[in-house]
């Protein structure tokens, strides 16, 4: 009895000691990484939206990165899942069971007892592989989880920066929609004294409702993009009312160098790496299948005493081994998926290594034509046009120009404005994807 008793307490313990290892495992790894509870986010967008506030609004409640960071909880919980060990199983058996002892030959025996455990033995390095893989694709994912935060966050700058183009070309219109207001007054005026025909009225009629247009095609953009802004920050259609501060970065600093001897190290080209480390292991685990896992079993027998004085209680042990035998198979099939699967990601990972570099020049170029560029709208083409517009305003007035030449200099103010706002977004949205591409994590 008193090794019946030892070997239930052995039990118990190593129950006792495999739940809590498990238990410490997924406590470990909980506490690290933090929910996004878009319940708790307000639909209720301010009057006024800046740059630093949606941002600090997408750490929060950005669904975008709810999902990333789920996916790599997921991660994380495989990685937990694949360092666990298989669970000894613990087997409690009677058997000759007697409900009527007196009346059997067996005297007082009631019923014999056995107490068995059994315990799968992974060989081949499996259970090695298996966690190496899984703590890959972990780091792999924490790289990724990384690099997606800040492109959600460009993403949703880029969309800021369309938003804001799209409000300025709509209030440049509402402007030039106004002043054609007061043109045309000034038009039927002189329409009435003979002093134009109705060909040139028409002619401004027509340009202005042009104008118009343009301006209801602006409104259209402007909404378009605040419903991406809403739809990026989990704001309701309250965001048509808000307002885009001016947010624009400064258009004449200095850009950024690329760190060339650093690139390697940016996020997602970190995750691509370890991708290809985890099919790795994953491959060599698949390859480690072929070496057939054993079973070890202990058990106990207890045969209580018969009615017999000569016969006493009988105690006995039994030692077992299973082994599969692969008369069908060999894991072939795993094996050369596992095989396929990492040149897959070596691949993919060096295809990532070299478009990166390439994707690099050519952001580089593109950022330094959005610069020049804007630079010259600002310096020369919109002040050019701004003027000739105010000239060509008076001069009508005064009946020194034609029609003609008030609807072309009025034509090349709006192209003007709205070359301007256009360029504005498209040289903010190249230096956020700019920066994004050069940045790298510092270990």
């Amino acid at each position: 009895m008193k090794l019946k008793r030892a070997v239930y307490v052995s039990c118990a313990i190593a129950l006792l000691h495999s739940a809590g290892s498990v238990s410490a495992q997924e406590s470990k790894s909980s506490k690290n990484y933090k929910h996004i509870d878009l319940g708790q986010c307000t639909s209720q967008a301010p009057a006024t939206l800046n740059l630093s506030g949606i941002l600090e609004r997408a750490m929060h409640c950005s669904p975008d990165l709810a999902a990333y960071r789920l996916e790599h909880q997921l991660a994380v919980a495989d990685r937990v899942i694949a360092e666990q060990r298989p669970n000894p199983n613990l087997t409690l058996g009677a058997d000759s069971i007697n409900p009527h002892p007196s009346q059997s030959s067996q005297g007082t025996k009631k019923v014999d007892s056995s107490v068995r455990i059994d315990q799968l033995i992974e060989l081949g390095g499996k259970a090695k592989y298996r966690a190496n893989a899984a703590t890959a694709a972990e780091l792999a994912s924490q790289y990724f989880l990384k690099y997606a935060e800040r492109a959600v966050l460009v993403g949703i700058e880029q969309a800021f920066y369309d938003g804001l183009g799209a409000q300025q070309k709509e209030k440049d219109l509402l402007d030039i929609v106004e002043m054609n207001k007061k043109v045309l007054d000034v038009a039927k005026i002189r329409y009435k004294v003979g002093d134009i025909s109705q060909i040139d009225l028409n002619k401004i009629q027509l340009d202005i409702a042009k104008t118009n247009n343009e301006y209801q095609v602006a409104r259209s953009d402007l909404a378009r993009a605040k419903a991406s802004l809403a739809k990026a920050l989990g704001y309701s259609k309250s965001i048509n009312q808000s307002t885009l501060a001016t947010d624009w970065p400064k258009h004449d600093v200095a850009l950024p160098a690329i760190p060339w001897d650093k690139i390697q190290s940016r996020g997602d080209l970190q995750a691509l790496k370890n991708r290809t480390l985890a099919a790795e292991n994953s491959r060599d685990l698949a390859r480690a299948l072929k070496i057939p896992d054993v079973t070890v079993g202990l058990q106990y027998n207890h045969f209580p005493v018969t009615g017999s004085t000569q016969n006493g209680t009988i105690n006995t042990y039994m030692v077992n081994l299973s082994i599969p035998l692969f008369v069908r198979h060999q894991y072939q099939g795993e094996a050369m998926r596992a095989e396929a699967e990492y040149y897959r990601a070596r691949d993919t990972q060096w295809r990532g290594e070299k478009d990166a570099l390439t994707q690099l020049e050519y952001q580089e170029t593109e950022l330094q034509a959005n610069q020049e560029r804007l630079n010259r709208v600002l310096t020369d083409v919109l002040p050019g046009a701004e003027q000739i517009a105010t000239a060509a305003d008076f001069a009508y007035k005064k009946g020194a120009i034609g029609v003609l030449d008030l609807i072309d200099a009025r034509r090349s103010l709006r192209q003007a404005r709205t070359e301007a706002s256009q360029t504005r977004a498209d040289f903010a949205k190249s230096l956020s994807a700019f920066k994004l591409a050069i940045e790298v994590d510092e270990k």
